[in-house]
């Protein structure tokens, strides 16, 4: 039997506050990992401190998915951390902020009909 999928938002470092102990998606750069603690900036510059599941082996400056809980502004409890090819790739930063602007704020439409 497989797991349910556990619903989150995709958001960016200005939106935690707001998502505060709900599942969430967040895009992250790293900083630096030292242990079970992962420093890292948001899509928009925000410092994020990220307290890993288990260890994590990506290089300062890789691209990085963060499923996790907030809590406070600038605090993620990860469920799940997901890499995507080190420091090279080429992510569009002000694309995902549009993106996480947009579905979090066309919700209401959406479920009005």
């Amino acid at each position: 039997m497989m797991e349910a999928f556990d619903p989150r938002s995709i958001i960016n470092g200005g939106m935690l506050k707001q998502f505060s102990g709900q599942t969430v998606s967040i895009m992250v750069r790293v900083e630096s990992v030292a242990g079970s603690t992962l420093l890292a900036s948001s899509t928009d510059n925000h410092k994020l401190k990220i307290n890993l599941p288990g260890e994590l082996c990506a290089t300062d400056g890789a691209w990085v998915e963060v499923i996790g809980v907030p809590h406070g502004a600038d605090t993620i409890r990860a469920k799940e951390v997901i890499e995507f090819g080190g420091e090279k790739i080429d992510f569009d930063k002000d694309g995902y902020n549009g993106l996480s602007h947009l579905i979090n704020n066309v919700k209401a439409f959406y479920r009005s009909g």
